[in-house]
């Protein structure tokens, strides 16, 4: 039985030619053999480098439905099984946070074949945990100058982006305290500086009331409230400078009814103004209450959270027969005594920071009311707190003062 030769191989004429053909074939054998062991030489290298570095490396085809390889970075950075994106690529992608996952997607489809895709973002992972993360992708082309892949790495950024986080926050905390720091210093030349001309309005007023008392003048009465006042503000000014020298109030034992009532009539004419009905306990039931308090720091957290509470009506469209402010007081506590402010305005927005200094709603406000009306109540040994941010009507706002029945100096 004859066999037929193929028509693509000719036999050898002869030995001689026979045994060359033979080492041709042996060479080309032994440079195939090479080039394989060079590529799996290669692809053992990338393989390695690939699986040992910290980035995750990733690659598709051009459409990017398709992935044709994802390193082991990709499971210890988003928490999810490599097997997972070789059934579905765009999971890498769906667990970009809902904030971002809109504009990470436009923007590799529209930049990534490009090579203009570089994205920062945020990721979901399956423990809840938020990491961030930067992909970039770049386009691979072919001998004839296609595309036939796409490639590229996503970086965790969030060690980095939390550093940056935590550096941010340090250099506004150090920008915040040198200006609390410019304030103290002004705040305590004022109280230097305004002593003697407080002191000389004070005599000249005392002259004049001797004067109409002598008299009997009908501005007998004004030039006690004066004086009442100019004596007031001294003894906020002596007390300001005072805590800002030995950074401690003036403890006195006393009863709460006074200093509360001090504070109504003097905010009085700013309630009449503003229409504001002030509801607050009688005397009856505040007058066992007795605290160890400076009177004067007291006065200034009360006055300041009525203040506000006026300040937030009059801007609200709470109708002006319906203005209220409430005071209560909590003495059911044998450690401590509560005061409550609330007022029906149109409440604060949850966002905000009331207590860090120069943090204000106000137009014209510093946003340093709030934050020294807390560090004043911690000077005695209680604390400062928003109760409910409010939301108008039968939601009122609320603050709450907390005073200790007996005093214990602030750490």
């Amino acid at each position: 039985m004859s066999s037929t030769p193929n028509s693509s191989t000719s036999l050898p004429a002869d030995l001689a030619t026979a045994h060359e053909q033979i080492k041709s074939l042996r060479s080309d054998l032994t440079h195939c053999e090479k080039r394989v062991n060079a590529a799996e030489r290669e692809t053992r290298c990338f393989r390695e480098l690939a699986e040992h570095i910290q980035e995750v490396f990733w690659m598709t085809n051009p459409l990017g439905d398709e992935l044709i390889y994802i390193s082991p970075a990709y499971e210890h950075i988003w928490g999810q099984p490599c097997n997972s994106l070789y059934e579905d690529p765009g999971r890498r992608l769906a667990w970009v946070h809902e904030s971002d996952r809109d504009r990470v997607l436009k923007a590799f489809k529209r930049d990534a074949a490009k090579g203009l895709y570089d994205e920062t973002f945020r990721i979901n992972r399956p423990d809840g945990e938020v990491r961030w993360i930067r992909d970039r992708a770049f386009p691979v082309y072919d001998s004839s100058g296609e595309i036939y892949r796409l490639a590229g790495f996503a970086i965790d950024l969030t060690d980095e982006v939390e550093s940056q986080d935590r550096m941010n926050e340090l250099q506004n905390l150090i920008a915040m305290r040198e200006r609390i720091s410019v304030f103290a210093s002004l705040g305590t030349g004022l109280a230097h500086d305004l002593g003697q001309p407080l002191t000389s309005a004070r005599n000249f007023v005392t002259r004049a009331l001797t004067v109409a008392r002598d008299e009997g003048s009908a501005e007998t009465d004004l030039l006690v409230r004066a004086d009442y006042q100019i004596q007031r503000a001294s003894a906020i000014i002596r007390h300001l400078r005072d805590f800002a020298r030995e950074g401690r109030p003036t403890i006195n034992q006393q009863s709460l009814f006074p200093v509360l009532s001090e504070v109504r009539d003097l905010l009085e004419p700013s309630l009449r103004a503003e229409r504001v009905l002030f509801c607050w306990p009688n005397q009856l039931e505040l007058s066992n209450i007795e605290l160890p308090m400076d009177r004067v720091f007291t006065q200034q957290v009360l006055r300041n959270l009525i203040s506000n509470a006026i300040e937030a009506l009059a801007q609200s469209s709470v109708a002006t027969d319906n203005r209220r402010i409430t005071l209560t007081v909590d003495n059911t506590n044998d450690a401590r005594v509560d005061i409550y402010v609330a007022d029906n305005g149109g409440g604060i927005a949850e966002d905000v920071e009331l207590f860090s200094p120069f943090t204000t709603t106000k137009s014209n406000g510093l946003g340093l009311g709030l934050s020294v009306s807390r560090s004043l109540a911690r000077s005695h040994g209680g604390d400062l707190y928003l109760v409910h941010h409010g939301r108008g009507g039968s939601d009122p706002t609320c603050f709450m003062l907390r005073l200790p029945r007996k005093f214990v100096a602030a750490a």
